[in-house]
């Protein structure tokens, strides 16, 4: 009776390592089948959404690469700023991308649309895309048959029609600049004196905040569940760029009343100011290119001045 249990227990013990070998074989392919992902925010390097990977929602990205395998999936949208896309799985939104590169394989199945700015894309013949390519151009990108449109550019940018134009956008920014010195006089103050201290430094933060709200304010739109938030960081940026010039228009009017030595009010100050301001920023933009630079540079200051004055809040 021993010796029958000792041959029987080695054998149920090799059924029992081979069951269990089995049990993990299958769970280890069903965990594969169901890796999914939430939406993903991506800033440079390469990532890899590999065979049998799901993004259940989005994908946003600003210098990245980006490579959807064969078998992987995206749910939702693609939006890509300055990034290179090679799609060999499939994608059931949209695909938004501005500058950057997009190479589209055979096995690929896209089942919304491509919208493209400034951008390259290679399709390959068999790609299976169910919505459609647009392309958006800048403006300034006219066709040769659009000479209607170049003959009312031309009539617009006639003297009269330029100066006409500049005379009353500085009539506007000096009305805003009065009105704002009028309703936030003290918060003003302090970013005339933010500026004053910090000049260089007022200029570095203000380019940067230049170069930057326009990107992210893109990316923001083009996001669905953001767009929102794009819209109002792009009028926080005008506000913002009206308020620095109010406080360059200050200092250019403070220090001219006093080198004259007249005593005036902060609004009359700042009225001169505008319009000396409006005045030069009217006569530097007949200069092509560094007349565009000089007043980005002027604004940056303004610009700068508000952020490291936290909107005029430090005392």
């Amino acid at each position: 009776m021993k010796s029958r249990w000792s041959k029987l227990l080695p054998l149920l013990f090799t059924v029992f390592l081979l069951s269990a070998c089995i049990g993990s074989g299958f769970r280890a392919e069903e965990e594969k089948l169901s890796a999914s992902y939430p939406s993903q925010f991506l800033v440079g390097k390469v990532y890899v959404l590999k065979e049998h990977e799901v993004i259940n929602g989005n994908i946003a990205g600003i210098g990245t690469t980006l490579v959807i395998e064969d078998g992987a999936a995206v749910m939702g949208d693609i939006s890509l700023i300055g990034s290179r896309v090679e799609v060999f799985g499939s994608v059931d939104g949209d695909t938004n991308v501005f500058a950057g590169t997009t190479h589209i394989h055979n096995t690929a199945i896209i089942n919304g649309s491509i919208n493209q700015i400034a951008h390259q894309i290679n399709i390959e013949p068999d790609a299976n895309i169910s919505g459609e390519i647009n392309t958006f151009a800048f403006p300034t990108q006219l066709s040769i048959g659009d000479t209607g449109n170049l003959k009312n550019i031309s009539d617009w940018l006639h003297p009269t029609g330029w100066m006409t134009f500049q005379l009353i956008r500085n009539l506007v920014l000096v009305f805003i600049t009065i009105l704002i010195i009028f309703l936030f006089k003290m918060p003003t103050l302090r970013v005339v004196r933010c500026i004053k201290i910090n000049v260089a430094v007022s200029w570095g933060v203000g380019l940067l905040v230049i170069l930057a709200a326009p990107i992210v304010s893109f990316f923001l739109i083009i996001t669905i569940c953001l767009n929102p938030i794009g819209i109002i960081l792009i009028l926080a940026f005008l506000i913002a760029d009206i308020w620095g010039w109010a406080g360059i228009s200050f200092i250019i009017g403070n220090n001219l009343t006093r080198w004259l030595k007249f005593d005036w009010p902060e609004e009359a100050e700042v009225a001169i100011g505008a319009v000396l301001l409006g005045l030069a920023s009217t006569l530097l933009a007949f200069l092509p290119c560094v007349g565009f630079m000089i007043s980005t540079m002027v604004s940056a200051v303004g610009l700068g001045g508000i952020v490291l004055s936290k909107l005029g809040t430090i005392k």
